[in-house]
């Protein structure tokens, strides 16, 4: 079985320059790497102004990469965070995510992650919301794959200090409410794992009702482990 690998600019702290991006993904071609997600922590209009479209000189920016990548085999994909959609999945909020995708679709996105992670998760139906707004915009995006960042994702109690107490069964109704073609990413025992083993990838299968979509946090210098900030 051959393994799809791919990179995630996904990380807290100033984000990559065009040019670095572009030989990003020209050393994930040469190296048989498949798939590129921009999804930088410093993007607010991916994040808490993700209502607002992107200034015209980024979305062009996006759009060319997204050109670049076609070009050289590699899957283009964007991580969006919609902050705290789940608190209130209103008839403006769903217009705001339709002209959100709209934007994405211009740009020409082969993926498209939409990541509930790093927000507040103790909240009845936790699953049950996203998994409505997940399959809302399943039906509406041009892209050919959809995934998802649970709220958590990890087994790591780190997460439950930060963002509260996980919900009881919380990856479990995820996984049997989700639509299958939908993948889930994981990170693992912990945030950042140091391995992942036979038992515990099984286990979280059958909790999600799907193989895990694995985002490995290696070699992130953003966090306590590695880092001050």
């Amino acid at each position: 079985m051959t393994v799809e690998l791919g990179l995630i600019e996904g990380y807290y702290g100033t984000p990559w320059s065009w040019d670095a991006r572009l030989a990003t993904i020209t050393f994930l071609r040469k190296h048989g790497y498949r798939h590129y997600i921009y999804a930088p922590k410093m993007d607010a209009f991916l994040r808490k102004r993700w209502r607002e479209h992107h200034p015209a000189d980024v979305a062009a920016a996006l759009r060319k990469l997204s050109g670049e990548c076609r070009a050289m085999g590699v899957r283009f994909g964007v991580g969006l965070s919609p902050f705290e959609l789940y608190r209130d999945f209103n008839a403006e909020a769903q217009a705001s995510l339709a002209a959100k995708l709209a934007e994405f679709d211009d740009w020409g996105v082969d993926d498209l992650a939409i990541l509930f992670d790093d927000m507040r998760g103790d909240l009845p139906d936790l699953a049950k919301t996203q998994v409505e707004i997940l399959h809302w915009v399943k039906a509406r995006t041009k892209a050919t794959r959809l995934i998802t960042c649970p709220s958590y994702y990890t087994d790591d109690p780190v997460l439950d200090r930060f963002f509260g107490k996980r919900p009881a069964n919380y990856l479990e109704n995820l996984g049997r409410m989700l639509d299958p073609a939908i993948e889930v990413f994981w990170t693992g025992e912990e945030v950042c794992s140091k391995q992942y083993t036979p038992g515990h990838l099984k286990r979280v299968s059958e909790q999600i009702g799907r193989k895990p979509f694995l985002w490995d946090n290696y070699p992130v210098n953003d966090g306590q482990r590695m880092s001050n900030f």
